[in-house]
């Protein structure tokens, strides 16, 4: 009985593990996670890819800096989140990345600018109809960077909205 139960604990274990690692939504840019880069546009595995938006999610007094970047090549998204570890040095590590497919024309990816019921949340992304409003509230998918797990997670989209940024000005 004792070999059962430890048996049982160690695949459990191994399942929360599996469960806890990057790249779970990551789909074909698996490869990116982990890689070390100076600057988000000169990474040779986004080559091809445009540049949608980049932004920094956590107080510049921080001892480090957590960033999200969205590229785009045609309908397919990627998302990736970066550690700069040593704000003294330009380095940064890629601890997460979603593979986003048909985000087509009138819907984008925002992130930093996200909010649940009125409260600015940094972390949160989503997946957004883009209107002529001050907020942005259709949204199909949503999800948050963990920064002490430093993955991303599912979130629910119910009372997200985001900044459109740049409406009204």
């Amino acid at each position: 009985m004792k070999k059962l139960f430890f048996a049982a604990c160690i695949v459990f274990c191994g399942i929360v593990s599996l469960q806890a690692q990057p790249g779970k939504y990551a789909g074909s840019m698996k490869k990116l996670i982990g890689k070390i880069y100076t600057g988000s546009r000169n990474i040779a595995a986004l080559k091809g890819w445009k540049f949608r938006e980049g932004s920094v999610l956590n107080p510049l007094t921080d001892p480090e800096m957590i960033l999200a970047d969205v590229v785009q090549k045609g309908t397919t998204c990627i998302v990736f989140f970066s550690i700069k570890e040593d704000t003294a040095i330009e380095e940064y590590k890629i601890a997460d990345v979603i593979e986003i497919k048909g985000v087509v024309k009138g819907w984008a990816i925002k992130t930093a600018l996200c909010r649940q019921n009125k409260i600015e949340t940094a972390y949160i992304f989503a997946w957004l109809k883009e209107t002529a409003t001050d907020y942005l509230t259709t949204i199909k998918k949503a999800w948050r960077f963990n920064p002490d797990k430093r993955r991303i997670e599912p979130f629910p989209v119910k009372g997200i909205d985001c900044i459109n940024e740049g409406f009204g000005e």
